[in-house]
């Protein structure tokens, strides 16, 4: 775990890690969920829900029908954002080296709109 405060950015989206941060070595990227859990020191527990969150969007993805891709509902798919804030906010409630948490969901929202 680091010492010093940095920004974490979740932009979730199929087949990509969603944890986006600077992990001290100067070049900002995608990390996954076990990376930023170590990283940051996230519990057991909310990094298995942060897998469970980022699961239920990587099953909506159908590859052989790409544009068939997405979640059986929008009430689904709200709950699932709704869900991925709970998630955001949670980050950093329990780690004090997150400075801050860019929660974009699958660009439902625009980078700096949802920051806890």
């Amino acid at each position: 775990m680091t010492s010093k405060a940095v920004e974490l950015a979740i932009l979730a989206g199929y087949d990509q890690d969603p944890m986006y941060f600077d992990a001290q070595d100067g070049d900002f990227h995608n990390h996954t969920i076990d990376e930023a859990a170590e990283y940051f020191g996230f519990s057991a527990d909310l990094t298995r829900e942060l897998h469970e969150w980022d699961d239920e969007l990587q099953g909506t993805f159908n590859l052989a029908v790409p544009q068939d891709s997405g979640f059986p509902s929008p009430r689904h798919r709200h709950a699932w954002i709704e869900k991925g804030k709970e998630l955001a906010a949670r980050i950093k409630r329990e780690s004090p080296v997150v400075a801050s948490v860019d929660y974009q969901a699958d660009g439902y929202f625009q980078d700096g709109t949802c920051v806890f």
